[in-house]
């Protein structure tokens, strides 16, 4: 009895010494491969579960905050290289936003920009105006003396064609805006910053147009483009156009 007894301690002992090294190496595994808060990695985890845990102020399944004002139709023509389309924008999505983004079109911000980022499947991006003067008027980080606009709750699902405000985080809407390209662009809405303002109206062959940026961009083979900000932030399209001839641009746009 006393030898059972004395087995039965042993093999427990071995046990619990088993588990606690396989612990030691799970913890240590665990460490080793967690991601760093800078990658790629680290930025798609928080953002997966932000879509399990749900917004936080609350809404679920489709549910968004009602608006804070009366919808309000704008619409926005625009002239590119690729083709025409018109942006149609709803106050009532974004009130400061979508005002923001009428008085770029008036001061005639967006004439001649390049539409230098484009990620197929994910989204167009332009908001560098073609002369650094005129993009130190309207962006806080080329020195102009206005404070970028505070988030607004995203008040509609990301789909092909939307519009929305790109930026670095909270509170950092200032004049850089994207088109959202399916499929991966029907994701964005988890950064603060990304509120739809309005769609690209799909009646006049908008879409289309979007898809020949999109191919001409495949076909010149330039790559998405996001390292050129800096360079075309400093020194307007004539900093890079004689490097990237091909990139399309908007020639003009204004209300209808």
């Amino acid at each position: 009895t006393i030898m059972k007894m004395l087995y039965s301690g042993l093999f427990l002992l071995s046990i619990l010494a088993f588990s606690t090294s396989f612990q030691i190496r799970l913890s240590t595994f665990e460490l080793r491969n967690r991601p760093s808060q800078k990658s790629c990695l680290y930025n798609f985890l928080d953002d997966y579960k932000s879509s399990i845990d749900g917004p936080e102020d609350g809404s679920v399944d489709g549910e968004f905050p009602p608006s804070v004002c009366p919808s309000e139709i704008h619409r926005i023509r625009f002239s590119t290289t690729a083709g025409d389309f018109t942006i149609r924008l709803d106050r009532a999505l974004s009130p400061s936003g979508v005002a923001r983004f009428l008085e770029l079109v008036d001061d005639g911000f967006f004439n001649e920009q390049l539409l230098y980022r484009v990620d197929p499947g994910f989204v167009i991006q332009f908001g560098i105006a073609c002369d650094p003067q005129l993009q130190s008027r309207w962006d806080p980080k080329a020195g102009a003396p206005i404070a970028p606009l505070p988030d607004e709750p995203n008040r509609q699902k990301f789909r092909a064609g939307s519009v929305s405000f790109a930026g670095s985080g909270i509170d950092s809407r200032s004049c850089h805006f994207c088109i959202a390209l399916e499929p991966f662009g029907e994701d964005l809405g988890t950064s603060p910053h990304e509120t739809v303002l309005g769609n690209i109206e799909v009646e006049d062959g908008g879409i289309l147009a979007l898809e020949s940026i999109v191919r001409n961009r495949e076909d010149q083979g330039y790559g998405n483009l996001l390292d050129i900000q800096g360079s075309l932030t400093r020194g307007g399209n004539a900093a890079v156009i004689s490097q990237y001839p091909g990139v399309d641009r908007i020639v003009a746009c204004g209300r209808i």
